[in-house]
């Protein structure tokens, strides 16, 4: 099971958690959950046999600051954190939380800053998004480290699934419910 492609639903509103904990998905990302929310839906997700995790940018009425990723890890157990600021995934790891680096790729500079830092902080994933310049640039990221990375961003057909397994990605993060029970 470990070479196999990772679909990870990204579950925006909680009447589609029910479907997505049906599957034999083994992450669950709730992008749409609150603070106030939070909660229950890791708990749903944890008793399902399901890990969870968590965009801590996309969290309402989440901080940012040491505080909030110690309640991430001590109080929810969250099991992998999400994020694009290298300075709160840096205290994450301090934590020993498990973190995904989330790079937009919206232009050179942006590559060029991502390639640098990936250089510095060791995360346990990249994600790479969106889909577009995911899917051209890995090589490029790969020359630099070698670990899991994940594709999100209009990764909505399963044509583009497709190509994201032969292009070596790890998985994909993706709000579109059709393909959530895909398996590659």
């Amino acid at each position: 099971m470990e070479n196999t492609f990772r679909i990870i639903p990204s579950v925006r509103e909680m009447k589609y958690l029910k479907y997505a904990l049906s599957l034999e998905n083994e992450y669950i990302q709730p992008t749409g959950a609150h603070i106030g929310s939070l909660q229950q839906w890791i708990t749903l997700c944890h008793q399902a046999g399901k890990k969870v995790v968590v965009n801590h940018e996309l969290i309402g009425g989440l901080g940012n600051d040491k505080m909030a990723f110690q309640m991430l890890k001590q109080m929810y157990h969250v099991d992998t954190v999400i994020g694009s600021s290298v300075t709160k995934l840096h205290m994450m790891k301090n934590l020993k939380m498990k973190t995904i680096y989330r790079i937009s790729l919206v232009d050179s500079i942006s590559v060029q800053n991502a390639l640098k830092f990936i250089e510095e902080v060791k995360f346990n994933a990249i994600e790479l998004r969106p889909y577009y310049h995911a899917l051209e640039l890995l090589p490029v990221f790969r020359e630099v480290w070698q670990g899991d990375y994940y594709v999100a961003g209009f990764v909505n057909t399963r044509e583009k699934m497709e190509q994201c397994k032969k292009a070596g990605f790890r998985g994909a993060m993706t709000s579109t419910r059709e393909l959530w029970s895909l398996r590659l």
